[in-house]
């Protein structure tokens, strides 16, 4: 070590001494005062900044004293200057030897993007790839193989693209567009598995009902002898990325993935498996499994290649003449056949393996083939990899159902699986020991639904829901819904950009409505909200993490394909979440009730002439537009039906301008009325008020006037109002706001009037209205609205007045809120 002299010190003149020595010569009372000295003084003139560049300088000097002493005059690493970032074989101290030796520079730490020529790691993640993109990153070997040569090699072939072989391909980084980019979602689709899948799949549906209105196809009927072939590529997507790349897909452990440690793996093939490998796992899991000396191949999506070979499976199942090829994804099919020999089904199962795997340069299938769907299924799920089973329900034995185990039924997961396991004593294991379980026992367990298709299941049957994709399949194809789901890179400041990241998401599925030539009713939206004891940034990059689902559905007046009204009901939707926009971490939007746009014309209904023409002029042309758009007609009925035809248009209109239209109406109302009119009124009102008051306990000297609700002062009449408002409001919005109001004011009078058992009685009322319609609107906000108003509004006022003198001698009620 150098010595440490007066113009590198800050604390002044210590003279010529070496600093070990200067501090080895002090005593321990004098090294005490030394070094609170030096604190004082280092804490008034010595800045973090001069902390940093006196260390710098100071490894400098180190590191030229180092060169004079190892150096061979060699200048290999003249004019560069490295960092090590992480884990390096040779290690850092290494590295820095080597690279000071040969006049190159090193850096302790990066204080600025040009300090450094080059950073020298052996895998960065995807973050730090991100963070340090515009550097030359390449792996230490190119160090050492300088040395050997002696001579500088060109970076550019140590590059670190991956930490894999040079032998497997490398997965490259690519940039990443945020979500705030209106080219987010053009670059997230194009990178999603699932949003290719659920295309093709979609694709291959509308294909189906296509043909199937084109030519009429032989549907079987449920009383015919059928023959069902389920065929489903082994591993598709490991084998073709394998075949693609030229990997032995029987030899190596491959998984297809995005990118490294943290990324999902989409599928791997039964090598892989071998070593515990799955689907959904991370990469980084998975490389830990692999034994020493075995690595894992890791490959990219090539959906070009996926799309291809899906084609060339499906010309195959075409050209086989099977009666239906009913697709259930890209790379798995159910076909029907009639009633065909043991013979002529394995004829057609060794023929349709030989071509998949000759046209597809050796990807294999595997072939279920049986008389019912569940049993293919089955026999499919014991044919893989790589085989065919027939098999016939009525010859089955006790082999068969005992090398099926319960989750391999199809519907039954992991978790219902283990319900129906532990619900026997001792626990079921397979489906062999699951058929001696009765239909009742079943039912029991796992519900009466589910308990029969279990039942039917484990006997060969289908169940009528499983049957309707042979019997009815294109009911079973047709599209029912349209949605989109971003999971991954949701990362938003403030509302207004969560606003426009709506605006995006619904005209992208707005141009496909219009592509299907469909229109929704009904809208619903699911947001993935972070949970609270998770932390900000999840170990998966830009992942969701932990996080706490909510979702809310808006219905619509009549289906509709507006932009505005459907990006408006979105946005109200996600407010009611009350999701603060720095937490929201996935959004999904669907749109559910699809309907074709020309067959909803005929439901419309008709707008009264006479509701129609007292609209006011300034809101008529509104109108009018939203009738042609809609192809509504004007039509004159009678007088007494207006009422009924002006409610039902006013629910019609979209939710933007439906206030202002209700509001409207009701001015226009008030102005038509005249001052005779309002004579009249008063006359009757008096003559009713004078008329309710002997309705009253102390008859007609009384001082108290009645209490009015709605100009009606009889409790009868008011009950039976009150019970229709809530039948009337339960299943929408609930009860209006102003309503409410005059509501709670009628409350408060008969509380004043120290009239409880009245509010008692309006309570026990709404409360049993609720209870009977729990069952069928216990999901409406109407419903929840008013259970709101029962514990918020009216037992508050009973409780208030629980003591009353009155209510002490006359009743004795406990309230139970």
């Amino acid at each position: 070590m150098s010595g440490y002299n007066q113009e590198d010190s800050p604390l002044g003149n210590r003279g010529n001494v070496p600093e070990k020595s200067f501090l080895e010569s002090l005593s321990d009372d004098g090294l005490l005062d030394y070094i609170t000295g030096l604190s004082q003084e280092r804490s008034e003139q010595y800045s973090r900044e001069d902390y940093f560049h006196d260390k710098q300088r100071r490894q400098d000097r180190q590191d030229q004293e180092f060169r004079e002493r190892y150096g061979d005059g060699c200048d290999i690493f003249s004019g560069v200057s490295i960092y090590v970032n992480g884990f390096t074989k040779p290690g850092r101290m290494q590295l820095h030897e080597m690279v000071i030796a040969n006049g190159g520079k090193f850096a302790h730490f990066l204080s600025s993007k040009g300090q450094v020529s080059h950073i020298i790691a052996s895998n960065l993640p995807l973050k730090k790839r991100v963070e340090l993109a515009n550097y030359k990153i390449c792996r230490p070997e190119w160090i050492v193989d300088s040395l050997q040569r002696g001579k500088l090699l060109p970076w550019q072939d140590y590059a670190l693209l991956s930490d894999q072989d040079e032998i497997q391909p490398k997965l490259q980084p690519t940039t990443i567009v945020s979500c705030k980019h209106p080219e987010f979602l053009k670059q997230f689709f194009s990178k999603s598995r699932l949003h290719h899948l659920s295309n093709w799949k979609s694709d291959l549906r509308a294909e189906f009902c296509e043909k199937f209105l084109e030519k009429p196809l032989h549907i079987p009927s449920k009383n015919d002898d059928i023959t069902v072939f389920h065929i489903d590529f082994d591993c598709f997507f490991a084998s073709v990325s394998a075949m693609a790349n030229g990997f032995d897909i029987h030899a190596d452990p491959i998984v297809v993935c995005h990118g490294t440690k943290n990324s999902d793996i989409a599928s791997c093939n039964y090598e892989a498996r071998r070593y515990g490998i799955r689907n959904g796992m991370w990469v980084g899991t998975a490389e830990r499994m692999m034994p020493g000396g075995k690595r894992l191949v890791r490959l990219g999506y090539d959906f070009d290649q996926f799309e291809l070979m899906s084609k060339r499976f499906y010309q195959i199942l075409h050209d086989s003449q099977f009666q239906l090829v009913l697709p259930i994804s890209i790379d798995e099919a159910v076909c029907i056949a009639g009633n065909l020999s043991h013979m002529e089904c394995d004829s057609i199962c060794q023929r349709i393996r030989e071509h998949v795997s000759s046209v597809t340069n050796g990807c294999t299938v595997s072939i279920g083939c049986a008389n019912s769907l569940v049993l293919a299924r089955l026999a499919l799920k014991w044919s893989k990899p790589n085989g065919y089973r027939i098999v016939n329900c009525d010859e089955l034995d006790a082999t068969f159902w005992s090398n099926l185990k319960i989750d391999d039924l199809p519907g039954v997961g992991r978790s219902l699986a283990y319900k129906i396991s532990e619900y026997s004593n001792p626990p079921i294991g397979n489906l062999c020991e699951l058929r001696q379980m009765t239909l009742d026992s079943l039912q029991r367990c796992v519900g009466e639904k589910m308990g029969n298709k279990i039942y039917l299941a484990v006997r060969g049957k289908d169940d009528e829901e499983s049957g309707k994709i042979i019997y009815d399949p294109k009911q079973f194809f047709q599209r029912k819904s349209l949605s989109i789901d971003i999971n991954w890179g949701i990362r938003f400041d403030t509302i207004y950009e969560i606003d426009q990241f709506i605006d995006r998401c619904t005209q992208y599925l707005i141009d496909k409505l219009k592509e299907l030539n469909k229109k929704t009713s009904q809208l619903t939206l699911k947001i993935m909200k972070r949970s609270k004891d998770e932390s900000i940034e999840p170990p998966k990059y830009l992942g969701m993490g932990k996080c706490d689902p909510f979702a809310r559905s808006t219905r619509l007046g009549v289906p509709t394909d507006e932009f505005g009204i459907i990006t408006t009901e979105i946005k109200s939707t996600f407010r009611s979440l009350c999701c603060p926009p720095k937490e929201l971490r996935g959004i999904a939007i669907q749109f559910n009730k699809l309907e074709n746009s020309v067959s909803n014309q005929s439901k419309l209904p008709f707008v009264d002439a006479k509701i129609y023409q007292n609209l006011p002029n300034d809101v008529k042309g509104e109108i009018d537009q939203e009738l042609n758009r809609r192809k509504i007609k004007v039509k004159a009925t009678a007088a007494k039906r207006i009422n009924s035809y002006q409610e039902q248009f006013i629910q019609e209109l979209p939710t933007q301008i439906r206030n202002e239209v209700e509001n409207e109406i009701i001015i226009t109302n008030k102005a038509k009325r005249t001052k005779f009119d309002e004579i009249k009124e008063q006359i009757a009102k008096r003559q009713n008020e004078k008329m309710n008051a002997k309705a009253h306990f102390l008859g007609e000297t009384t001082v108290l006037l009645p209490i009015k609700f709605q100009n009606q002062t009889n409790f009868k009449r008011i009950i039976q109002l009150i019970l229709n408002w809530v039948d009337g409001t339960i299943r929408s919005r609930g009860p209006h706001e102003k309503d409410l109001k005059l509501f709670e004011k009628y409350l408060q009078r008969l509380s004043d009037a120290n009239r409880l058992p009245l509010v008692l009685r309006i309570c026990k009322l709404i409360s049993t209205k609720l209870e009977l319609r729990s069952e069928l609107f216990s999901h409406c906000n109407g419903f929840q609205e008013w259970e709101r108003v029962l514990l918020q509004i009216i037992l508050p006022k009973l409780n208030k007045n629980k003591h009353t003198f009155q209510t002490v001698r006359k009743l004795d009620i406990d309230f139970d809120t």
